[in-house]
């Protein structure tokens, strides 16, 4: 037998062996990692979570709930959890969670507050957000095909009960706050350096609330622009405001507010204003996390010393001024609306005066489709602080000051659709910490 055919029979046992072999044993299924795993089940009740605060942790929230599935779009789910936060006197967070029922659930409705502390860090504000989503959405998957699954457990107390008595508070519910802040950015021909630091001194009851504030700001831009020439500007601002609020009933207060200002930009070397103010809410006060439509007035003086000679020819004036703003603020199941109208006038000659529009509303008009839309416009004719004299084409550039004009105007449209799967239950982390690179 030749050398090539005994090649070429050795050839053929071997594929042979090979294809029996596989025959014989089934291919090891690919290991999925449990992270990436749909967690989706039949029968579990849809959750739609809107929630617009950076301590909303989704990827947590889907990971330790696999009981409920979450959903993309509000109109495929049984439950709408909205969420909505607020500063709190003490310098934390109020969350409010509403659970709303949605499709077969509708007209049910209940809610539950969550505070944390100033201090406390994301995973124990992400677990106690996830604790109370599971309370709310007890009762709906109590209805579901998985509810012979679920055991409700309680954490006794391990000494008894104190009997409940006032807080003894020794701070009296102030809070003080001290910050500090700098950053520095540049390259070869520019660079860039500007800080700013704030202290503030608030107290808040249900009866009184007062903040205190002051602030210091720095910036500083410089550019090389060749020829051994550079153009440097500074921008310095410092001041402070007070806030003294008086609640008179659920719909009305009162208080007084005052502030001043040194500018670089605005030509201010003192902005001193006090303006007592009165405010009436539509609604109680109590359903702001949902609802507001208010008007705010303020009547008082201005007195204003200038670090220029103004267009008007002053370096110092005092005028009586006063303004008025009225607002509403909505957060629904279709969406959020904040708009509000506002003007101000100086009253000793009323030509001198302001007024606009500003408003942003982010609506889910149809399965999948959402719409933003936002700015602002308003007339100005109160410019009275311009300083006197031609500005330099860097001096303009750079907005080292305020320039003229009798309008502004901001604005901003988006769209979204979504389609395919209405569920996102899958948590996969990887690839998340390439940092800067770019794909």
């Amino acid at each position: 037998m030749s050398t090539a055919r005994i090649v070429g029979l050795l050839l053929l046992v071997a594929a042979a062996s090979s294809t029996s072999s596989a025959q014989a044993t089934p291919p090891v299924p690919a290991v999925v990692p449990a992270v990436a795993m749909d967690t989706s089940q039949a029968g579990a009740v849809r959750v739609f979570l809107d929630c617009q605060s950076s301590r909303c942790d989704y990827d947590f929230f889907r990971d330790q709930m696999r009981w409920v599935n979450f959903v993309r779009d509000r109109l495929v789910s049984d439950v709408l959890l909205l969420v909505t936060s607020l500063r709190t006197g003490a310098g934390g967070s109020e969350y409010t969670i509403a659970a709303i029922g949605q499709s077969a659930n509708r007209g049910r409705a209940d809610t539950a507050v969550v505070f944390v502390a100033p201090n406390d860090a994301d995973d124990v504000v992400r677990r106690q957000l996830a604790r109370t989503f599971s309370l709310l959405l007890g009762p709906y998957a109590a209805r579901t095909p998985l509810a012979s699954r679920f055991t409700v457990s309680y954490a006794a107390p391990t000494t008894a009960a104190a009997t409940p008595k006032s807080v003894q508070d020794p701070w009296n519910f102030w809070v003080y706050r001290v910050s500090v802040n700098g950053f520095g950015s540049g390259e070869k021909q520019q660079s860039f350096v500007n800080g700013f630091s704030t202290i503030s001194a608030n107290r808040v009851t249900q009866s009184l609330k007062v903040n205190m504030s002051a602030n210091l700001g720095y910036d500083q831009s410089r550019f090389d622009l060749g020829g051994g020439k550079t153009f440097t500007n500074i921008q310095r601002n410092y001041g402070g405001s007070a806030l003294l609020v008086r609640s008179i009933s659920d719909h009305l207060s009162a208080g007084i507010t005052a502030s001043s200002q040194f500018s670089d930009f605005t030509n201010y070397d003192l902005n001193l204003r006090v303006t007592p103010a009165v405010e009436y809410n539509l609604f109680p006060y109590k359903d702001f996390t949902r609802r507001q439509l208010t008007a705010f007035y303020a009547i008082g003086v201005a007195a204003m010393r200038y670090q220029d000679v103004t267009i008007y020819d002053r370096t110092n004036e005092t005028r009586p001024v006063h303004n008025l703003t009225v607002a509403w603020n909505a957060r629904q199941p279709w969406g959020s609306v904040n708009m509000s109208l506002f003007g101000s006038q100086f009253l000793h000659d009323v030509s001198y005066n302001s007024y606009g529009i500003s408003g942003f509303t982010d609506l889910r008009i149809a399965k999948g489709l959402a719409i933003n839309v936002g700015g602002n416009y308003s007339r100005v004719n109160d410019q009275l602080y311009l300083r006197r004299g031609r500005l330099s084409d860097n001096e303009i550039i750079a907005r080292q000051q305020a320039l003229a004009t009798n309008y502004r105007f901001f604005l901003q449209l988006g769209m979204s659709y979504t389609f395919g799967s209405i569920y996102n239950t899958v948590v996969n982390p990887r690839f998340n910490g390439r940092g800067g690179q770019q794909f």
